[in-house]
């Protein structure tokens, strides 16, 4: 719980510096429904969070990331080194999902991929209301966006990707 706290409350100290003069009440994010996930999204920005230990060899750092949240509640997701294809984009939009995904009250994202064992991971997912500048990058956040917190089982914050929703295949 605490980890959970931490990260919230610096997303809300980032977000709070980032958007000084909004309408006081306004809140710049809420938590996702299940409708926000629905479709075909790319990472446009992504950090891991001080202090967490991960393995940057591992594909889930590159640089180069899709999700494709399906409405039968599974998702598929891939990590390049380099740029997708158009080609590759419009076949990765179609595959058929290999991890299954839930949404739970106060908008944790969980994920279970098929086959492996114990293996659950948790985000805090975001969706942005508004128009978000954070300092430390030129990348602005822009409506509709999603912010997904990754956590380790103790709920610490391990990495911060920002997913911007990709247009629908013709």
């Amino acid at each position: 719980m605490d980890g959970r706290r931490l990260v919230l409350g610096l997303a809300v100290v980032a977000v709070m510096a980032a958007t000084a003069g909004a309408e006081e009440g306004e809140e710049p994010l809420r938590p996702c429904r299940r409708s926000d996930l629905l479709g075909h999204w790319q990472v446009i920005r992504f950090g891991i969070a001080s202090g967490a230990r991960v393995d940057r060899a591992d594909p889930a750092y590159h640089p180069y990331q899709r999700y494709v949240f399906h409405g039968n509640a599974t998702m598929a997701y891939a990590a390049s080194a380099t740029p997708p294809s158009a080609d590759d984009e419009r076949a990765f939009s179609r595959a058929p999902g290999s991890v299954t995904w839930a949404l739970e009250p106060g908008g944790r994202l969980r994920r279970h991929r098929d086959g492996a064992s114990g293996g659950v991971e948790t985000s805090e997912c975001r969706v942005v209301l508004r128009a978000l500048k954070d300092g430390r990058s030129p990348v602005l956040a822009l409506p509709g966006d999603v912010v997904l917190t990754d956590e380790d089982e103790a709920a610490r914050p391990i990495a911060r990707r920002l997913l911007r929703k990709l247009p629908a295949d013709e």
